[in-house]
């Protein structure tokens, strides 16, 4: 409130003290005192260039601020249904639905009162002023309605960013694979084998607080160029990953395929982690 300014007019066509004593009234809580109390100034025009240049200068020095309907629906993506203005609107609309559904029915008992003492002009007028209060009523029920609707419109959307940004999201993941949960000892049968470790699925690879996510277990499959039966006894990260296998070291996580493209680590923080990449 301390960008709005309350500008009054027309100080050309009174004297001063006149116009000063009505300023004085609109500083009434009725009026625009609430708003003044909340931060609002009152300004003055006195209808010359100036005097609004003047006014557009003061504004122009203000910090901007983004109104809570443009915070909520832009930054807390909320419907015009769900911000505090589009309940306050739809709270309005349902009092004067109600309000005029109880007028329509008084009238409906005074016109049937009218027929029957057969006050032909009472009768008029209870029609007349029955209809215009259905007239309102109708108007506020399609204001509800509408207000629905642009709801129901506006979930759909919002549903389908969610889900193209979670796509998007989910193009970018990777595995990292601390290299101290490299470390294996395993059975090699033929020329492939797997074995089960502990892993974090990424989706931001520059976010580092990530990296201390939960684990979740996943399985290493990698591929030896042998034709007989080997076996492997605890073997260091670098020993498995360098003997030229880390392009066909791969991991399949809900149907997702991640391939070791280098067998060199990234370190995050006190960590080294081997990466596995989408494809």
């Amino acid at each position: 409130m301390e960008n709005v300014f309350l500008t009054t007019t027309q100080w050309s066509n009174v004297n001063p003290a006149e116009g000063q004593a009505r300023e004085d009234n609109l500083r009434d809580e009725g009026l625009w005192g609430g708003l003044i109390r909340n931060g609002a100034s009152l300004q003055k025009f006195h209808g010359t260039r100036e005097s609004g240049l003047s006014l557009i200068h003061k504004l122009m020095s203000n910090t901007r601020k983004p109104l809570d309907i443009q915070d909520q629906i832009v930054e807390q993506r909320m419907t015009l249904l769900e911000t505090n203005a589009g309940k306050c609107i739809n709270e309005e609309l349902i009092a004067q639905e109600k309000r005029f559904k109880e007028k329509v029915e008084s009238l409906e008992k005074r016109l049937q009162e009218a027929v029957k003492t057969q006050d032909g002009q009472m009768s008029r007028i209870f029609i007349q002023e029955q209809e215009k209060a259905q007239n309102e009523q109708e108007k506020a029920e399609a204001g509800m309605k509408l207000l629905v609707e642009l709801h129901a419109v506006e979930v759909k959307k919002r549903e389908a960013r969610e889900r193209e940004e979670e796509a998007r999201r989910s193009d970018k993941a990777v595995i990292a694979v601390a290299t101290k949960d490299i470390a294996i000892t395993a059975h090699i049968t033929g020329v492939f084998t797997s074995y089960k470790t502990r892993g974090r699925l990424i989706f931001d690879i520059d976010n580092h607080e990530e990296f201390e996510s939960d684990t979740i277990e996943i399985t290493i499959n990698y591929r030896l160029n042998l034709l007989s039966s080997i076996r492997v006894y605890t073997k260091r990260f670098r020993e498995v990953f360098d003997a030229g296998i880390d392009d066909t070291n791969y991991i399949v996580l809900n149907g997702v395929l991640y391939r070791c493209k280098s067998s060199t680590p990234i370190r995050v923080g006190s960590q080294e982690f081997v990466i596995f990449r989408k494809g």
